[in-house]
């Protein structure tokens, strides 16, 4: 289930839900907030661990991309809150807006309290979904540590391809499938 919510500043905001979790799209303010490592505390809580420094980067790419005037509603930085306890464990988000070409790069994380339990794979397929449902999107690219093997793992169940490594860091990219 897809909703949008109004923002001031920025645009409609978008809001997935999944099996276990709600990714909602940070409004612009929040994003200052992480920045800072101060919680909306009436909206959402943080558990802890959370945010980490993953987190603090994507919020700086969404600053980047607002002050540019290059930010297209939907593709920003998602918290995943768990549903069960309300609390933000993760998040996962976009780079910047899909490019020339209709690519566009993703990154994500959870809290070590929530990692192996499916849920990485389960909002990254929910984001895809979302995603290759936009106008002009042609591909998803993501990267991973050469060496973090469930982060590997999370992208090849999602149906990413290998496209390389440097020794370092591995890249992935999943192409819109013919006829969506």
């Amino acid at each position: 289930m897809t909703q949008e919510t109004k923002h001031p500043h920025v645009a409609p905001l978008t809001v997935l839900e999944t099996r276990r979790t709600t990714l909602r799209e940070v409004p612009f303010d929040e994003v200052r907030a992480i920045i800072a490592g101060e919680p909306a505390a009436d909206r959402w809580a943080w558990a802890p661990g959370y945010p980490f420094d993953g987190t603090v980067g994507g919020a700086k790419l969404v600053v980047r991309m607002v002050a540019a005037d290059a930010y297209r509603p939907g593709f920003g930085l998602y918290q995943v809150v768990d549903r069960a306890s309300g609390l933000a464990v993760g998040d996962i988000g976009f780079h910047s807006a899909p490019d020339a070409a209709g690519e566009a790069e993703i990154g994500y994380g959870l809290i070590e309290a929530y990692q192996g339990r499916g849920l990485a794979t389960e909002v990254v397929e929910a984001l895809l979904a979302w995603t290759f449902r936009q106008p002009g999107v042609t591909a998803v690219r993501a990267e991973t540590d050469e060496d973090h093997l469930p982060s590997r793992r999370v992208l090849e169940k999602t149906g990413f391809t290998f496209l390389g490594s440097d020794g370092e860091t591995r890249k992935y990219a999943k192409r819109r499938e013919a006829g969506s």
